[in-house]
């Protein structure tokens, strides 16, 4: 009986991420892997978490990219990033540091796109 719940709770989780995009995923979530990840070093380059989180963040992103290009044709950017600090990009560090701006109970809950975009509004004000 416990197996089947167990696996009932594994299929249902599976398929609600099959439905979420990838930046849909749970902000502090993605936040405590990172942590975990970035604390590993070189050896996060063996965790199974490592490959799926990458993209996840690469998804949000995207998407807060395209809404402040879409901003910035209206006049009116989300967050300003200077062209020093674009062309330097943001390393691993870096994200862990601007997610963890946000605070922990707004985190929970948000989606990591929400998060990621929270992060950089703060982390890059426009002036």
């Amino acid at each position: 009986m416990y197996k089947q719940i167990l696996g009932g709770i594994g299929a249902l989780t599976f398929a609600t991420a099959a439905i979420a995009g990838p930046a849909d995923v749970n902000a502090q979530a993605f936040y405590v892997d990172a942590v975990d990840l970035v604390g590993k070093g070189i050896g996060a380059l063996f965790d199974k978490r490592t490959k799926p989180r990458m993209a996840q963040l690469k998804a949000a992103g995207q998407l807060a990219r395209d809404e402040n290009e879409a901003g910035k044709a209206k006049g009116k950017p989300v967050y300003c990033v200077s062209e020093a600090e674009r062309k330097k990009g943001i390393d691993a560090k870096k994200a862990v540091r601007i997610l963890g701006a946000v605070p922990e109970n707004d985190r929970r809950n948000m989606t990591l796109a929400q998060a990621w975009r929270a992060g950089l509004i703060r982390e890059y004000p426009c002036r």
